[in-house]
């Protein structure tokens, strides 16, 4: 018997997702900013090895496909603040199967451990 084969296509939302997501540095970026808003330099700080020239371009990527905000704070000294859009909060579940699928901390039930509590496990066992 002769199986036919279909040929595979690619999905262009599925394209365009990792056209972003994929660039080095974005994911984690989008990590962070789920913790909460951050300034340039909590997050330049949190990722030493990432230059400032990628952090900001990477911040712009974001902020052009409707991702993140920046938000301008008057001064002096005026400070930038960035922050995760409604669409970049949408990414939190994906963001969290991701972490699990890497072997993050979860309950008995399957669902990812805060950071908070994985914190408070490990001092415990400290």
């Amino acid at each position: 018997m002769t199986v036919t084969r279909l040929p595979l296509h690619t999905c262009s939302y599925t394209e365009d997702v990792f056209h972003l997501l994929g660039k080095r540095w974005t994911g984690l970026l989008i990590d962070l900013l789920l913790q909460r808003p951050a300034r340039f330099g909590e997050l330049h700080a949190a990722v030493p090895s990432l230059s400032k020239r990628v952090l900001s371009d990477r911040l712009s990527e974001l902020q052009d496909m409707g991702l993140v905000e920046r938000e301008v704070e008057a001064g002096p000294p005026v400070a930038v603040t960035y922050r995760l859009t409604g669409r970049g909060m949408g990414l939190g579940p994906a963001m969290d199967a991701l972490r699990v699928w890497a072997g993050a901390p979860v309950d008995d039930e399957g669902r990812m451990l805060p950071y908070s509590a994985v914190a408070h496990q490990e001092s415990e066992t400290a």
